[in-house]
């Protein structure tokens, strides 16, 4: 299966399980405890049904909304996905190229693989920033100043990782914290060289926005 072959959501999970090694597709893929609330976030788009209107002109459908001032031109944008080198080696600066393409936001997480500025060089897009409060203040604070100076447009307020979540997908995998890798799992890595490749032969792993203030650089050690 190629990029080319993918029509679909399904079509894409399934790409992305073919190529990226077991610990991190399931990291990606996978939700806390029994995945229930996965499963109903995921069922809670087949709830909603679009209501077209009939015999109506479209030759030029406008799709476009306005999000915290700044109008997209699509009704959707981009979640912030922390560690996004681990499923490609741009990681966060291909998804910005990709938002500003297609005209929509950007979110960037803390646990970003690229620099707040980084982003903002490359990308002229709308741009939004998820923020963990940490304990302590002068990181968070850092945070929220350099996206202001970067000209990001607004702030997603984390408040429901007071505790990390029982993934237990990442417990079978040994994709922990710090990583205890089983058997399978490093044949998993072992089975995708073009992974193995691209990972050791561009930008080292690293969380960029906290690396100098905090242990988590520390936490992924391939």
């Amino acid at each position: 299966m190629n990029l080319k072959d993918c029509h679909n959501y399904n079509d894409f999970r399934k790409l992305a399980k073919k190529k990226l090694p077991s610990p991190i597709f399931h990291y990606i893929d996978g939700g806390s405890d029994d995945e229930v609330t996965l499963r109903r976030n995921t069922e809670a788009f087949n709830d909603c049904d679009l209501v077209p209107n009939v015999l109506a002109n479209v030759g030029k459908p406008d799709l476009s909304t306005t999000v915290f001032g700044k109008k997209i031109d699509l009704p959707v944008f981009l979640s912030p996905t922390a560690m996004q080198r681990l499923y490609y080696h741009e990681g966060d600066k291909a998804s910005a190229r990709a938002a500003e393409k297609f005209g929509t936001f950007y979110s960037m997480s803390t646990m970003a693989n690229n620099t707040i500025e980084e982003i903002a060089d490359i990308s002229n897009g709308p741009k939004l920033f998820q923020l963990y409060v940490h304990k302590d203040q002068s990181i968070t604070d850092d945070l929220i100043d350099r996206c202001r100076v970067s000209g990001f447009n607004g702030m997603c307020l984390t408040v429901d990782t007071l505790v990390a979540g029982n993934r237990e997908r990442d417990h079978r995998t040994g994709f922990t914290t710090p990583p205890k890798l089983t058997l399978q799992s490093l044949l998993s890595f072992a089975m995708r060289p073009e992974w193995v490749f691209n990972y050791f032969t561009h930008k080292k792993f690293e969380l960029a926005n906290i690396k100098n203030k905090t242990t988590y650089s520390k936490w992924f050690l391939l």
